[in-house]
């Protein structure tokens, strides 16, 4: 098998799958790069993000210890397309040009995965997911709102990308929030289509939860009006795990915590695409994108399991 035109081959693609499991008509997964930042307000560089994932993700072991399987088989493989280049779009321009770029490989029995650099560039993909299931559920997994209406005086910023994705009329759950302003704490409590999780809730041991995925998780689900979109800024995870980011906070969600909530979001309402942002490589230190290119694996894994009891 040859590689159709814009393709990836095994130095350049998602795990380094070598052919035939890179090959785009018989992945059951695509990853899709869309590398975009204009208005990170603090540490710069997520647009290298989904290169560097892409790069540590070669070296991720590809046998799951807990699911007793290798994903990317049960998938029949995963391809990655070479990414967007925006050609200098921001903004409005930057997110309509990830949704048509996102767009046509959704619906189509493959599952997209979005790798964007500043969480603006999710909302392209979010928009293309649901135009094809009108009944989406977006749960994003955060340390900040993201609700501003406008932030610095752009609609358009990372730091209000959520607030669109409401005004598009699509349901939000929102986890791991630990930074957010009076604004957005009005804009929750304005609507029923907003619920929140904060990260103080969920994690401190003399919280309602007792700090207990198995008590918290199944509330986060049953949150859930319909099947998933997940949209994941890799500051969600706590610092410990993910400290390069554009704008890091202390108290996050920890590794074993977040799968249990991809399973259980995978087991109950489905996962039916996924977007990744926020990674801010710092240049010599590999952990952090190793880390997140593992646990998209492990999503991936979680998913593929969740159709099948479905």
């Amino acid at each position: 098998m040859t590689l159709p035109t814009g393709w990836e081959g095994i130095e350049q693609n998602f795990l380094g799958l070598d052919e035939p499991w890179c090959h785009p008509d018989q992945a059951g997964v695509y990853v899709l790069p869309a590398p975009y930042e204009h208005t990170s307000s603090y540490v710069l560089g997520s647009d290298r993000g989904p290169s560097a994932i892409i790069e540590a993700s070669q070296q991720v072991e590809l046998y799951d210890e807990m699911l007793r399987n290798e994903p990317y088989r049960e998938w029949g493989g995963v391809a990655t397309i070479r990414p967007l280049d925006l050609g200098g779009k921001v903004d409005k321009q930057a997110v309509d040009a990830i949704d048509a770029f996102v767009a046509p490989h959704v619906g189509t029995g493959r599952f997209a995965v979005t790798l964007t650099g500043e969480h603006t560039g999710a909302l392209g993909a979010i928009r293309a997911h649901a135009r094809h299931y009108p009944d989406l559920c977006v749960v994003q997994i955060d340390a900040h709102g993201d609700l501003r209406q406008a932030y610095q005086g752009n609609p358009y910023s990372h730091a209000s990308v959520m607030a669109r994705v409401v005004d598009d009329g699509l349901p939000l759950v929102q986890v791991g929030i630990r930074s957010i302003s009076p604004e957005e704490i009005d804009r929750i409590k304005s609507t029923d289509r907003i619920a929140t999780f904060f990260a103080a809730e969920l994690l401190d041991p003399s919280g309602p939860y007792d700090g207990k995925a198995s008590q918290w998780v199944p509330d986060v689900v049953k949150a859930c009006r319909g099947p998933v979109y997940l949209t994941f800024d890799c500051d969600g995870l706590d610092a410990s795990l993910v400290p390069a980011l554009g704008t890091p906070e202390p108290g996050g969600l920890g590794w074993y915590d977040t799968l249990n909530l991809i399973t259980a979001l995978a087991n109950g309402p489905g996962i039916l695409g996924m977007d990744i942002s926020e990674i801010a490589p710092i240049e010599g230190f590999v952990a952090p994108q190793f880390c997140i290119a593992r646990l998209i694996y492990r999503i991936l894994g979680r998913i593929k399991a969740g159709r099948r009891v479905h």
